[in-house]
């Protein structure tokens, strides 16, 4: 058994529908069960040491090993990293035949971190933006509300109130995410020839980088949540039109809570393999962790050709075109 990587999830993904703290380990089919029954109880016994007696824990088992993960709150995930770790080390000592750690110390030292984490005003205007039904981000140091045309933004130290805020000038802009194995960039092109044409300012993000109305932002591979946020504080933007990879939305989770159109291309047996996606089938649960954004009034766009795409798609319930 081996710990491969231990990483916070900002968004909903495939164990977890909010955010949390997420770790991949290698095991074999023989140790998987008594590993992962370990460390379940471990990470519930500090879970409960620390006050998140109400988080949800998930376990996802495959081939050659598993992930497990907890929810917990998103101004506190590096403590939650480092809790989900404290419960790895007590479940490998406690199938070493080792003696278990100090709970009482233990829960202190990971309290202490997570205090000094916590950010109250930020879960305050986290929750006045969901109020009223527009974007918030947090990331690079930087927290905003609303998006595009309608942004406001501010850094993490300053912070305002929610009554601080004139929310009479917050809005969000179109959104459009696009995923798929193969045409996510020329979609992506595609799309923002259309809003040009249409006389609106589009801007991109690709794996090429970010963009608006043609101009560059920043070059690189920015399909991944950095580069919708990025794109998303660009005060210029009437539309947004985000490519969103497979590996940032395994890594991270899904960076926006609502998009107006999400357009999945195509489901192929590329990168399988890497966390523990190891079939077409979940790879397209994968694909369409983008549906989570879409409400009764937006739209998701599928592949109609493809059979693997199609079949995963009849699970949702969001409106399809």
């Amino acid at each position: 058994m081996r710990l491969l990587d231990s990483r916070r999830l900002t968004g909903p993904g495939l164990l977890l529908d909010r955010a949390g703290a997420v770790l991949d380990l290698e095991l074999t089919d023989a140790e998987r069960d008594r590993v992962l029954a370990a460390w379940r109880a471990a990470a519930g016994q500090l879970l409960d040491a620390v006050g998140w007696r109400g988080e949800t824990v998930a376990v996802r088992a495959f081939a050659g090993g598993a992930s497990v993960a907890f929810t917990a709150p998103s101004d506190a995930l590096y403590a939650a990293s480092e809790l989900n770790e404290a419960g790895w080390a007590w479940a490998q000592a406690e199938l070493a035949g080792a003696p278990p750690p100090d709970l009482t110390a233990l829960a202190h030292t990971l309290r202490a971190t997570i205090a000094a984490e916590r950010k109250p005003e930020l879960l305050a205007l986290r929750d006045a933006a969901r109020e009223r039904g527009v974007t918030f981000l947090h990331g690079e140091e930087q927290v905003s509300v609303g998006s595009g045309r309608g942004v406001r933004v501010w850094p993490d130290h300053a912070i305002p109130s929610p009554s601080a805020v004139d929310w009479t000038q917050v809005h969000d802009v179109p959104i459009a995410l696009v995923t798929g194995s193969n045409g996510k960039t020329t979609t992506v092109r595609l799309l923002a020839a259309m809003a040009a044409a249409a006389g609106r300012v589009a801007g991109i993000t690709s794996t090429e980088g970010v963009s608006v109305a043609g101009r560059l932002i920043d070059g690189g591979d920015y399909s991944g949540p950095s580069g919708a946020r990025l794109l998303l504080r660009q005060p210029e933007v009437e539309m947004a039109i985000l490519e969103t990879a497979r590996g940032g939305l395994l890594r991270r989770g899904l960076a926006v809570e609502r998009a107006v159109v999400a357009v999945v291309t195509n489901v192929a047996d590329d990168h399988l393999g890497e966390f523990g996606v190891q079939d077409v089938e979940t790879l397209a649960r994968t694909k369409l962790l983008v549906a989570r954004a879409i409400g009764t009034d937006g739209r998701l766009v599928l592949n109609a050709d493809d059979r693997v795409l199609v079949g995963a798609a009849r699970e949702l319930t969001q409106p399809i075109a």
